[in-house]
């Protein structure tokens, strides 16, 4: 792995941490893609010293703006010719609606849209790599209870009422809707996969929910799997050679091939949301 790149968003905490702790350890070259660069200078700074990898870089990513995500890719791709792989590791959950500075409901902004952006701006560098970079996209056993509702995802059209798992639920449906198309688009040149990391205790449900969901997950966690059990699956598809030529496929925790939602495997469905995800970031995307 010591002559891998490997971008990780949301790499400062929970499993992103856990994620790049182990492939750190492996000698990869890292990049962690985090909102708040101070986080992750920190956490670059202690997995140096605990892997002494110093091959560790960081990259300032606000998945919630656009201009954000295409200031991140464009600092990427002049600083490094290739990208080996790429994990779309970061989310939000939120009980309330709220909507990211460009306007769309944040979950499905930051946990789906922004990730789109991000992988597509940085398509450049992946296809250096021409038939070896891999694109990894978390998602979650629970987008088989998503639904995707086109009308609300922007917000000038709000439903009449938020519900922050359906709207977690649809975002995660988003990630392996977006897995399937990719593959389907540039399954040539890069092979792209999704996973279920099971259920781990990380703060995800704490950061911007109720007090309600707060304190119940905060009662939950010690009981759910650990951010580093978390990572088992990201790191498989990191760096596993089982997976060369596997592209277009859901895993589950124990790196298992599970067969995704009806809906997931929807190819319609699948451009129908391509479609809307282009027309949304259209003018941060660079045209070939």
């Amino acid at each position: 792995m010591k002559e891998k790149t490997i971008l990780i968003t949301g790499a400062n905490d929970g499993i992103g941490r856990a994620t790049a702790e182990r492939l750190a350890a492996r000698g990869a070259h890292l990049v962690l893609a985090c909102r708040d660069e101070g986080k992750a200078q920190r956490t670059a700074l202690k997995i140096m010293e605990a892997t002494g990898n110093h091959n560790i870089d960081t990259l300032p990513l606000d998945l919630s703006s656009f201009a954000s995500i295409r200031a991140a890719a464009d600092e990427f791709l002049a600083e490094h010719p290739k990208l080996d792989v790429l994990i779309n590791n970061a989310g939000v959950y939120t009980d309330r609606r709220e909507l990211t500075k460009d306007g769309y409901e944040l979950q499905f902004g930051v946990n789906y849209l922004g990730h789109f952006l991000l992988t597509m701006s940085l398509l450049p560098a992946l296809r250096c790599c021409r038939l070896c970079s891999r694109v990894i996209n978390v998602s979650s056993a629970l987008h088989k209870k998503g639904t995707l509702d086109f009308e609300s995802l922007a917000g000038d059209n709000p439903p009449r009422a938020y519900h922050g798992g359906r709207a977690y639920a649809q975002s995660k449906l988003a990630n392996v809707l977006f897995t399937m198309e990719l593959d389907r688009r540039y399954g040539a040149e890069l092979t792209t996969n999704c996973l279920h990391p099971g259920l781990v205790g990380t703060r995800l449900a704490n950061k911007k929910s109720g007090a309600l969901t707060s304190t119940v997950w905060s009662m939950y966690k010690p009981f759910a799997h650990t951010p580093e059990r978390g990572a088992d699956t990201s790191v498989y598809l990191a760096i596993s050679p089982e997976v060369d030529d596997v592209s277009g496929r859901y895993f589950d925790e124990n790196q298992c091939l599970q067969k995704p939602s009806a809906l997931a495997r929807n190819e319609q469905l699948a451009r129908r949301l391509w479609e809307y995800s282009e027309a949304a970031v259209g003018e941060f995307l660079l045209r070939e």
